[in-house]
């Protein structure tokens, strides 16, 4: 009983923190585009005389995209990849259980999955749910029956794809309450809706922990 609620409230923190990023995501980038417009606003005004002007406000931007670059693409993917290893790896944590393992074998869908939301290019979707489906497997399995992959597709990439949706879904719950609490009292039952369904994935990994291993 301890282990499961142990799964369940850390797949919650973890999720719930992972919402919080995405808004603080949507505030940055909201700043950012405002710097941008009145910066390119700035730059309208700007005549033939004002060559110096015109230098430093090109600068500043040169700054704000730099900026913006290191916060979208190193920090954030930085950040949320620590939270995953941290929190998804203490659920999985046992007795044979290597942290070191963990992150090297979470690393490639990672990656895939940065690059599917940041190009939004069907291969690197392809590559990461096939990179993610074989590290789903390595999570309940020993390398040594990477095999069953294959071998018991038509079992295990049902259970992969449901394990792959619900964190979609729970996340998306989450942010959607966030943009539901100016307009409406109906954030309240989204974000029950939202724990509902971690405290459902959180029970639904101790399954797969105790069926598959």
């Amino acid at each position: 009983m301890k282990q499961k609620l142990k799964v369940i409230l850390l797949d919650f923190i973890y999720f719930l923190l992972f919402a919080i990023i995405l808004i603080l995501i949507k505030i940055k980038l909201g700043k950012i585009l405002i710097n941008l417009k009145s910066y390119g606003a700035g730059l309208n005004t700007f005549t033939n005389q004002n060559v110096q002007e015109v230098q430093n406000l090109l600068s500043q931007l040169n700054s704000i995209a730099i900026n913006a670059f290191i916060f979208l693409f190193i920090i954030i993917p930085l950040i949320s990849f620590i939270l995953y290893v941290l929190f998804q790896g203490l659920t999985f944590k046992k007795e044979k259980f290597s942290f070191k393992r963990f992150i090297l074998i979470s690393l490639f869908p990672f990656i895939a999955l940065i690059l599917t939301l940041f190009t939004l290019n069907v291969y690197s979707l392809i590559l990461f749910i096939i990179t993610g489906y074989i590290v789903f497997i390595s999570y309940f399995y020993d390398l040594k029956k990477i095999n069953l992959a294959y071998k018991k597709f038509y079992k295990l990439f049902p259970m992969y794809l449901l394990y792959l949706f619900l964190p979609f879904l729970i996340i998306g719950f989450f942010y959607l309450a966030y943009t539901r609490i100016p307009i409406s009292f109906d954030f309240i039952y989204i974000i029950l809706f939202g724990i509902f369904f971690s405290i459902l994935f959180s029970l639904y990994k101790i399954y797969l922990i105790k069926k598959l291993n």
